[in-house]
């Protein structure tokens, strides 16, 4: 019985023994590291076991992964992420009821390019930091299309029909290929030319400039820059594109209505060797097509001020009006046309970017940019004016004929002469031209009948040569972490403008001169000089001590000659004629603390002090003016990278801010007969606090995507405008008759908040996405106006606080089926609602604006056939009734056939604006006018090209 019991006893042992170890599970744990010890979110990684197990993850935000209810006990681990080298690893689990962990694996980054692989599920999205990386191949779009395809898709960032890009609510300033600049930063050169299947990534960065990317040490105010890169497999070899086109306006036939030949021609060259890059691009068409930004020269304004209305657009500025576009456009899918501009253009641009690797120390990158553009515009502008006491409206009409000529070259040397120094040299310079004929004709109404009508004639020429250099120089001292660096920058800005203008009344009296000649001379010469040192405190945490000065002097002359018409001559007007000289000088002197820690936090914490002085003397002075102020402000930037999924951002900086030489000029402009303005010498530095924040989130399981920030800025001594309407007899001074005269205060209490969201959430592989955004803007300004009694001549002047609401949602609903459909669906509704301390019946009558925009746009893919279109209409609510508000139908269409070996050639039959409606419509609101203007654009018509595009890279040709 004993042995009985014993053996008993042995068998249900190992029996239990037995059946504990077949029923025992495990849980492995574990996590992924890069060799620069940040966490690899989205990697795969696949487990299989002795016992037959099979299981897949993906790592987490912070690169961690755990499976459970594994079988067996002799696992293997299969590692794999795009961009990283592959791993394999073996191990054998203790049997005991904890969970295993494996510990951190590292994955090294992989050195070696393989062919064109399809790679399902790659992350589209990582965060750097201050940078959102998108991969490119995660947002198809067919063969030899550009970049800017890709770029509509990448959730939080826009393309408008003009192809200005804005990233997470804020424009893109600049764009870099590879890191450097690309055609002086001029965002559409490369977004519209660069093929976008040589593109790796696009990069949306918060850029701080040169020096901060040296040192990592970043204050101020950051502006949004794009960054393309080149796949390393399209580095050796080129691209290029020919386009030809001709067609036709297709308008309605009416007297004075003429159909107009249509063309485009475009050539566009790339070539990569390395380190060597050239990029040769030129345009020359009658559509609108404009293939580089040089803005707009500062010079004369148009003789009846039809398209930009000066006194309106001052006060919109400075009081919190809102300007609303209802024109319509379509919803982008046209990448080579720009339906939203206004005018119509002959357009005739080359430019050429070049960069190379000189050495192992030397590198140079600049470009040479040319543009000769011929605009016309057909404009009419009513506008609304509401004083105190009465309202009256004025009727202008405007034809101008305006021919620009740009050339812009700049280069960039850098030479690195160890590797404890390093210099920068940037010159630059630019040239700008214009010649402009206008005609116009004015009446002006109050509600006693008509005050003003009269015709406005002008001719003005202006040029303008800038030159400038920037100079950096950084040395890292023996010690970790110790640093110096110097920048220097030099600039001349020079303007030399002539107006001819004549005003010819059709009925009453035209007070102002009738005849006048303008001859402006404006130069600006500026200095500045920057010094920055960095002192370790530990293994991450620095002091900064910096000093930055700044000085620019302005002297500007202006000389009006009005013709006497009894002796047919001209002679000088002294009244309207000055000499203007002034001097704005900033020293700014600062101490931070600075703690970065490499792919983790940086952040910076200090203060600065500011001294600045404003110095201006005139003949018409009694004597010079001088103005001055110091502020103490705080400097803070904070960044936190919780994981390459994951960052939180916060910065505050300070600026101040000069006036502009229009704002101080003391003498009265009549360039527009009913607005005439006058500067004040007298008008103090702004100084402006500006604070925002941001939370980004990337889920690498489902691809969903949040982008958030706020911002909030405060101005001191903002400059405003005191709008000043004078009666219909005015003794003191007959040339401010029944005029509307604009001057310049200081004023306090501006600031204004806004916020930005964008969520999108892809499925089934990105074939399907929703996407969310919103845009709330809110902004408190001060602003005056002043009436004159017609019997007193009494000034009354009433402040005026205008508070200004903006909401725009928006729903985006995208199909992207590679080979059979890129399209979408989209809805925005906006919102714009003032409140103005200052009633009256205008005012109110535009106090809540809406707007409603749908749209619909792809492109249908049928083997060879592409057809595409392009729909919108627009839906405008809340405008007074003696608005002419429009609700236009935009649709653009297309049908193209690509043949030959490897698509090389595509044929393409276009309409544009079939409809006929693309008409610039805008309504301007302000606290003393409101203002609805249309201007042409360009209508029907239709357009038959050829595209022939040819690449060869690392000896592959397509």
């Amino acid at each position: 019985m004993k042995y009985l019991f014993t053996t008993l006893a042995f068998f249900v042992s190992i029996t239990l023994v037995r059946a504990q170890t077949t029923s025992q599970t495990w849980q492995v744990n574990g996590s992924l590291i890069d060799s620069t010890k940040m966490p690899i979110a989205g990697a795969l990684v696949k487990l299989t076991s002795d016992k037959g197990d099979t299981l897949t993850i993906t790592t987490g935000p912070k690169g961690d992964f755990s499976f459970k209810n594994v079988k067996g006990n002799r696992i293997t681990l299969t590692l794999s992420s795009i961009g990283y080298q592959g791993l394999i690893k073996h191990f054998i689990l203790d049997n005991d009821a904890k969970p295993a962990d494996v510990g951190t694996i590292l994955l090294q980054t992989q050195t070696n390019m393989l062919g064109q692989v399809n790679v399902n599920g790659s992350v589209p999205v990582v965060f750097k930091e201050d940078t959102i990386e998108y991969k490119a191949s995660a947002y198809k779009v067919r063969d030899n299309a550009p970049i800017e395809d890709v770029i509509r898709k990448l959730p939080g960032v826009d393309v408008d029909a003009n192809g200005n890009v804005t990233a997470q609510g804020k424009a893109v300033t600049k764009v870099r290929v590879n890191g450097k600049d690309f055609f002086n930063g001029d965002v559409q050169s490369a977004t519209r030319n660069i093929p976008a299947d040589i593109v790796d990534n696009v990069q949306i960065i918060d850029d701080y400039g040169d020096q901060a990317n040296i040192t990592g040490v970043k204050t101020g105010d950051p502006t949004k820059i794009m960054n393309i890169n080149i796949k390393a497999d399209k580095n050796h070899g080129y691209t290029g594109q020919l386009t030809v086109g001709d067609g036709s306006d297709a308008l309605p036939k009416e007297p004075g209505v003429n159909n107009d030949n249509r063309y485009v021609g475009l050539l566009n060259v790339f070539h990569f060797n390395g380190d060597q890059q050239t990029a040769l691009l030129s345009n020359v068409n009658n559509t609108n097509v404009n293939t580089f930004s040089f803005g707009v020269p500062a010079g004369p304004p148009v003789a009846v001020g039809a398209i930009e209305l000066k006194k309106v657009a001052l006060d919109l500025a400075q009081t919190g009006g809102g300007k609303i576009s209802i024109g319509g456009t379509g919803g982008g899918n046209f990448t080579s046309q720009s339906a939203g501009q206004n005018g119509i253009t002959d357009t005739h641009t080359f430019g050429l970017n070049y960069r190379d690797q000189w050495g192992k120390k030397l590198s140079f990158y600049g470009s040479y940019s040319f543009a000769d553009n011929t605009t016309f515009t057909n404009s009419n502008t009513l506008t609304q004016n509401a004083t105190l006491d009465a309202a009256t409206t004025a009727d202008q009409t405007n034809l101008q004929t305006a021919r620009n000529i740009n050339h812009r070259f700049n280069a960039n040397i850098e030479y690195n002469a160890a590797k404890a120094d390093y210099f920068k040299i940037t010159p630059s310079f630019s040239w700008s031209g214009n010649n402009s004929h206008a005609s116009g004709a004015t009446t002006s109404q109050a509600d006693s009948g008509l005050t003003a009508a009269y015709n406005a004639f002008s001719s003005s020429s202006l040029t303008s040569p800038n030159y400038g250099l920037f100079a950096l120089y950084n040395h890292k001292f023996g010690k970790q972490g110790r640093d110096i660096s110097f920048t220097f920058t030099l600039g001349s800005t020079n303007t030399h403008s002539y107006q001819n203008l004549l005003n010819i009344a059709t009925a009453g009296t035209l007070d102002v001169p009738a005849n006048q000649q303008i001859t402006t001379n404006n130069q600006t010469n500026s200095f500045g000089a920057n010094a920055q040192y960095l002192e370790p405190l530990g293994k991450f945490a620095y002091l900064e001590v910096e000093y930055a000065f700044s000085r620019s002097a302005t002297n500007n002359n202006k000389y009006a000659d009005v013709l006497d018409t009894t002796r047919n001559v001209f002679y000088p007007d002294t009244a309207l004629s000055n000499v203007y000289n002034y001097t704005f000088t900033t020293n700014k002197f600062d101490i931070n603390f600075h703690y970065a820690q490499k792919g983790k936090y940086n952040y910076t914490l200090g203060i600065a002090a500011e001294p600045e002085t404003l110095n201006g003397n005139s003949a018409l002075l009694p004597a010079p003016v001088h103005t001055s102020a110091f502020n103490i402000f705080p400097q803070a930037h904070f960044s936190y990278t919780v994981s390459k999924s994951k960052t939180i951002s916060f910065n505050y900086s300070g600026s101040a801010g000069e006036p502009n030489f229009d704002q101080l000029q003391p003498v009265t402009d009549f360039s527009n007969a009913l607005y005439p303005v006058e500067g004040n010498p007298r008008l103090k530095p702004s100084f402006t606090n500006n604070m925002s924040a941001g939370y980004n989130v990337f889920d690498t399981n489902t691809f969903r995507m949040l982008l958030t920030n706020v911002s909030f800025t405060t101005t001191q001594n903002q400059v405003t405008t005191n709008t000043i309407s004078y009666p219909a007899v005015y003794t003191p001074n007959p040339l401010l008759q029944s005029t509307y005269f604009t001057t310049y205060l200081n004023a306090g209490g501006y600031y204004s908040t806004s916020g930005f969201i964008s969520y999108s959430i892809p499925w089934d592989n990105r074939k399907y996405t929703l996407l969310f955004n919103g845009i709330v803007n809110y902004s408190h300004n001060i602003g005056y106006l002043t009436d004159i009694s017609p019997l007193t001549y009494v000034e009354t002047t009433e402040e005026n606080i205008a508070k200004q609401l903006s909401v725009n949602p928006g729903l985006r609903f995208r199909v992207d089926i590679p080979e059979v459909i890129d399209g979408q669906v989209r809805a925005n509704y906006s919102i714009t609602k003032t409140d103005n301390s200052v009633q009256n019946d205008f005012t109110n009558a535009s106090a809540n604006i809406r707007a409603l925009n749908l749209s619909v746009s792809g492109k249908n893919y049928f083997h060879d056939w592409t057809v595409s279109y392009d729909y919108s209409k627009t839906y405008n609510y809340g405008y007074a009734s003696i608005l002419r508000a429009t609700n236009p139908n935009i649709l653009n269409f297309y049908i193209e056939r690509r043949f030959l070996k490897d698509h090389r050639a595509t044929l393409r039959a276009a309409v544009f604006d079939a409809f006929n409606q693309n008409t610039g419509f805008s309504t301007t609101t302000a606290a003393s006018a409101i203002t609805q203007t249309t201007v042409n654009r360009l209508g029907r018509y239709y357009l038959l090209s050829f595209t022939y595009r040819l690449q060869k890279f690392a000896g592959v040709t397509k």
